[in-house]
This record gives structure tokens, C-alpha cells and sequence, in this order.
């Protein structure tokens, strides 16, 4: 009975590998590319000041606490643009080769932000004051991020057969749009430096 009962098991375990539609590899890389970026950004942030959170270097410039409500709108609308828009629909399996980039293509690109490559956001990813803390902030980020990852970790779509565009210019797809979540994130750490980086900056 013993025996019976673990082959069971092993069959289940089979079953369940074989409906993920990402390789091991290809999990792995984006789980672990999530949480470095997110560990990345919430080290810019976990020790600022109210004055240094809510400091904005001009009229037209975001704050932290701004960039980092972008970042966390952001992390959730993509995920459902994934879940709910993306892979839903078969026309979404249509794509020419000369509309696609790599994943390294991707990261750099987005994490570009020198002349001529900021971009002014939707008007829906824009942020309304609604983060008060960093603290708020790493604590609704993680539970969003957390909720990517569980996602890529346990679709049984495949996520390489659906694409859509991309605020870059290209088709990525599903899977790929988890990466841009990652360098999302990092161009984003990367702009709340620069706000660190002002000259009256709260010390």
C-alpha cells in the first residue's frame, strides 16, 4: 500500500511539472531578477525621513514617495494586463519576427534613462499620495511582487506563446513582460537616486 501510495505521488508531482509552460531556468532567472530588484529598491528607501520621502527637487518631478506608488501601481496593473488581457486571447499569439527583442535588449532599454529616453506615463500609473510611509510601501510592493512571482512560478500557460506591445516599442512577451516588471523597477531605483542626488536634498 506503501508503495502504491508514493507512486501516486510521483505521478501527481510528474503531472504537475509537465503543465509548466516555463522551464526551470527561465523560472528561476525571473523569480530571482524580481527579488533583487525589489531588494534593491527597498534599500533606497527603508531609512529616508519624512522630509527626504515627501521631497520633491521641482514642481514637475516626482517624489520617492511618487516613484515608489508608480512602481507599485505599476507592479499590479502589469500583472493583470498579464493574467487578464495577455494570454486570454489567441490573436495575441500572432507576431512577426521583426517586432521582437531579447531579454538583454529589454533591460537596457528600459533602464536607459538618459537624454531623450524618459517617458512620461499613463495617466492611470500616476501617483495620487496615496503611499504615507516607506514602510507602507515595502510592505504593499512585497505582497505585490510576491503575487508575480506565484504567478510565474505556477501558470500552466505558457507564457513565450503571447505577446503584446510594449512601452519600449517592441511585442514581449508574457513571460517577458515579467522581466520589464524587474528593470521597471530598477530604472526606478535609479531615478530616486537622482532625486537623492539633488543639491537641497533633506539631510
Amino acid at each position: 500500500m506503501k508503495t502504491i501510495s508514493l507512486m501516486m505521488l510521483a505521478l501527481v508531482l510528474t503531472s504537475a511539472a509537465s503543465n509548466r509552460s516555463l522551464s526551470k531556468k527561465e523560472i528561476k532567472y525571473t523569480t530571482n531578477y524580481l527579488n533583487s530588484s525589489m531588494s534593491l529598491a527597498f534599500s533606497a528607501v527603508e531609512n529616508l525621513s519624512h522630509e527626504q520621502w515627501t521631497y520633491q527637487p521641482d514642481a514637475e518631478s516626482w517624489s520617492i514617495a511618487g516613484i515608489c506608488e508608480h512602481m507599485l501601481i505599476a507592479e499590479k496593473n502589469i500583472l493583470v494586463l498579464i493574467q487578464n488581457k495577455i494570454i486570454t486571447d489567441e490573436a495575441n499569439r500572432q507576431v512577426d519576427e521583426a517586432d521582437l527583442i531579447s531579454n538583454e535588449e529589454i533591460i537596457v532599454g528600459l533602464k536607459d534613462r538618459g537624454d531623450g529616453k524618459r517617458r512620461k506615463t499613463n495617466e492611470r500609473f500616476e501617483p495620487t499620495g496615496a503611499l504615507k510611509t516607506p514602510a507602507q510601501f515595502m510592505t504593499e510592493y512585497k505582497a505585490a511582487r510576491k503575487a508575480t512571482m506565484d504567478f510565474v512560478k505556477n501558470t500552466d500557460v505558457d507564457l513565450n506563446a503571447y505577446y503584446w506591445s510594449s512601452p519600449l516599442g517592441d511585442k514581449l512577451s508574457a513571460y517577458q513582460w515579467t522581466i520589464l516588471l524587474s528593470a521597471h523597477a530598477e530604472r526606478h531605483t535609479a531615478q530616486i537616486v537622482e532625486v537623492q542626488s539633488s543639491s537641497s536634498y533633506p539631510l
